[in-house]
């Protein structure tokens, strides 16, 4: 990873040091025809037409590949992985360009005609000066420049000989090497100023992903205590209810208010049931530690799961009496036992059934279980209530969540009931989909893998 990263930052750097180098020369394009054009008119005392019309092509021809490659190098935007091809195209465009404006030692050199040649030479130290610092950015075009246009600043004066043109070649060579120093040190400037750039532009980069990063950290956080808040009100409730019972009950039994013995047996009733009732709520809070932290061990077995949804319809079926809700089981008795914590799955049936009675007063509660697809099991709770708005379909399955419609209901609950059903259920490798429609009822289902299915007749051998 790290390595792929340094590779793609070094790409980068070799774009952008092309990129200036391509910009620098862009007014080559044009202005170097133009130029040839003059020397041409200048020439033709010295040299014969049909040569400056030759080397006048060759310069124009060799101008076009240079353009082209910037041209699309700058259209095309390239990508840090492919800065090596953008590089060797580059770098033989120019040096095409090169030879071309360099030949002219070739065809405008005029043997002993000093005025003539110390021209070209003068326009040979100017083309490496002027284009060691246009193109010093890009250390593989600068090679170019002093490749082609330095050997031919140097191999012109020597066509002749003598002192005076021999000195004119050393002299050459020291320029040379000092304008080769000059062009490193502007590379090196520029790639400096380049990296400190990309820096700069990663930066603000990490900044602004950081800063997404603590926003959504920070909406989370926010959430999640506007979560807690409402489940302690909530469970400031629950946990009142009962205590006050226990405590109302028992002082009247302290109190000897009443003398009549079944008094007293009514009243030990229903501080155990308070106390039962306290008891569900500290396990299921406890359940739901467990599983979001991951500590939730599974007890597993061959479960019938048949039987489970029965038993746990029996439970049931008194608080759907009271609250004038029809109950009904549709289990195929076909089904194959589950491999599976038998506790689990029974809260998991008993949840999503509490849910379903909760808000279908006066409605049709179904529990139903079959083979799913897969070979797996399909079970789950439908029902004819009032349904769950689409915006709180997601919300009602995270820790202390519940739906918005809760605010018509008395009997809240904690909204503890979908969370740890969902954890149990993922925690057996199965999945929970819901679908509900805000009015005309809801639909829990679970989906169990096959690998949770065990054939009835080898449980029973």
């Amino acid at each position: 990873m790290d390595d792929a990263m340094t590779r793609e930052r070094a790409g980068k750097l070799r774009l952008d040091q092309l990129a200036l180098a391509l910009r620098n020369l862009g007014p080559n394009h044009f202005l170097m025809p133009m130029f040839a054009a003059i020397i041409c008119v200048m020439y033709h005392r010295w040299v014969s037409a049909a040569r400056l019309e030759t080397w006048f092509a060759l310069l124009t021809a060799s101008v076009i590949p240079l353009g082209l490659v910037s041209h699309r190098f700058r259209k095309g935007l390239p990508d840090a992985r492919a800065a090596e091809v953008w590089v060797r195209r580059a770098t033989l465009a120019y040096l095409l360009f090169a030879l071309g404006w360099a030949s002219m030692v070739v065809f405008l050199w005029a043997p002993h005609d000093d005025l003539n040649n110390l021209v070209i030479v003068l326009l040979l130290a100017c083309t490496v000066a002027g284009n060691g610092a246009l193109v010093g950015s890009s250390r593989p075009l600068a090679v170019v420049v002093f490749a082609v246009y330095g050997t031919a600043l140097v191999a012109a004066p020597l066509r002749d000989g003598g002192l005076i043109y021999n000195g004119i070649a050393a002299l050459a060579v020291v320029f040379i090497f000092y304008l080769a120093w000059m062009s490193l040190q502007i590379y090196r400037t520029a790639r400096d100023m380049l990296m400190l750039r990309n820096d700069k532009s990663d930066l603000i980069v990490a900044l602004a992903h950081a800063k997404t990063e603590s926003d959504v950290a920070r909406e989370r956080a926010e959430a999640a205590s506007l979560a807690k808040s409402q489940f302690l009100a909530n469970m400031s409730h629950e946990l009142r209810t009962p205590l006050n019972a226990i405590l109302g009950f028992s002082e009247l039994i302290q109190a000897r208010a009443f003398t009549d013995v079944e008094k007293h047996y009514e009243y030990a009733g229903l501080i155990h049931g308070s106390g039962q009732h306290l008891l569900t709520l500290i396990n299921d809070v406890l359940d739901l530690a467990k599983i979001e932290a991951g500590h939730f061990e599974l007890r597993e077995s061959d479960v019938d799961l048949a039987r489970l949804i029965d038993d746990a319809a029996a439970l049931m079926a008194p608080r759907a009496q009271s609250g004038g809700c029809a109950l009904e089981v549709a289990v195929a008795r076909d089904l194959p036992l589950a491999h599976a914590d038998e506790r689990a799955l029974k809260q998991i049936v008993l949840n999503l059934l509490s849910n379903a009675i909760k808000f279908t007063p006066g409605g049709e509660v179904r529990v139903f279980a079959q083979a799913g697809p897969g070979s797996g099991i399909v079970f789950g709770v439908a029902d004819s209530g009032v349904g769950i708005a689409p915006e709180d379909q997601a919300r009602i399955f995270e820790t202390f969540g519940q739906g918005r419609h809760d605010v018509a209901i008395s009997d809240k609950g904690t909204g503890l009931g979908l969370p740890i059903a969902l954890g149990l259920v993922r925690a057996h490798g199965g999945t929970i989909a819901l679908d509900s429609e805000l009015g005309k009822g809801t639909r829990v289902s679970v989906h169990l893998p096959a690998s949770r299915t065990r054939a009835k007749l080898k449980a029973a051998s």
